[in-house]
């Protein structure tokens, strides 16, 4: 068969097969009318038997397959066994939208360091907007905390600061370059690396675990990346990212501040569509509500982020404001 490799519960396909019967006399023929067994694969398959009978004789030979064990339960699959399902774009036989898996994160971001912090991240969309960001691609948002949303903060938080490495936006009063140039994507995150098993130094990318690493896949995002004030539908251009933060189109699914050409190429992701609470609590204290970061700016004045505020609504700030980060990212 064409098909050798299968997950749990996939139905055995035998296209491309051929069964030969070698007769009394020696002669051989191709025969149809035979039957197979398992035809659903289960964990413990590693061959499919293969029956033909005919003047009252039966024959039976085997052909392998292998078979990947995937669990229902997200949390209790290897990276490795998720990255494989979304390769063959299947997640969504498995998995719904809101699932979780526990990872830690462990290393200095920017200028914050993160000591084992354990935190959990879930499925925001299955091959979200993939026409144009990617195909065969589960978006991932970090994360929640005992099943609280919420966003990693630094000691600057809430405040209005320049130190390289703080959770801003820019480290001064300014949105030029938009998302494509921010201190955020570069030098906090490391959106923009090139591989993941590769990531700048002291970003969160690099702190993420390396099992999860190994399987991440880039996205083409599109956003508004030249700011400077002007809603100009040209500005909104793409970039390739591996930890991208969230669109203001794709947590509300409404334009309030961003640039008003963003939408044409965004979608709103199926997690928040469905109507779960868009409010984000800080890491360090799962009780107080925080501002979130959006990588859109605002377009109509050159000094503004978007964010979504502490009741889940679109808001904006100044660019060298620290607020939390919940960045997605795509297996």
């Amino acid at each position: 068969p064409t098909k050798t490799s299968y997950f749990t519960g996939e139905t055995f396909n035998s296209a491309g097969m051929v069964v030969t019967a070698t007769m009394a006399d020696g002669s051989k023929k191709t025969v149809t009318g035979y039957t197979c067994s398992p035809t659903v694969m289960a964990a413990s398959t590693t061959a499919v038997t293969v029956s033909y009978s005919e003047g009252g004789v039966t024959k039976t030979t085997t052909t392998p397959v292998t078979v990947t064990s995937i669990s229902n339960t997200l949390a209790s699959n290897s990276w490795a066994t998720i990255r494989a399902v979304s390769d063959a774009g299947k997640g969504s036989n498995y998995w719904s939208v809101g699932d979780a898996k526990g990872i830690t994160i462990n290393g200095k971001v920017g200028a914050t360091t993160f000591s084992n912090l354990a935190i959990s991240v879930f499925i925001l969309g299955f091959n979200h907007n993939a026409s144009r960001e990617g195909n065969n691609r589960i978006h991932f948002q970090i994360g929640k905390i005992n099943g609280t949303l919420v966003g990693l903060v630094d000691g600057n938080y809430g405040n209005n600061t320049s130190t390289t490495g703080a959770f801003t936006m820019n480290t001064s009063y300014t949105n030029s370059g938009g998302w494509n140039n921010s201190h955020m994507r570069k030098t906090v995150l490391g959106s923009n690396s090139t591989s993941a098993t590769s990531p700048a130094a002291n970003t969160l990318l690099a702190a993420l675990p390396a099992d999860l690493r190994a399987v991440m896949k880039p996205a083409t995002k599109y956003s508004d990346n030249t700011g400077g004030g002007s809603d100009t539908a040209s500005y909104v251009t793409s970039t390739t990212d591996l930890l991208p933060l969230l669109s203001e189109f794709e947590y509300h699914g409404a334009r309030s501040y961003a640039n008003s050409a963003e939408k044409n190429y965004q979608a709103q992701y199926d997690y928040y569509r469905a109507g779960n609470s868009k409010v984000h609590y800080r890491h360090n204290a799962t009780g107080t509500a925080a501002n979130g970061w959006c990588r859109s700016v605002r377009s109509s004045n050159r000094h503004y982020f978007c964010r979504v505020g502490t009741d889940g609504s679109a808001y904006i700030n100044d660019a060298s404001y620290s607020w939390a980060l919940a960045p997605c990212f795509f297996v």
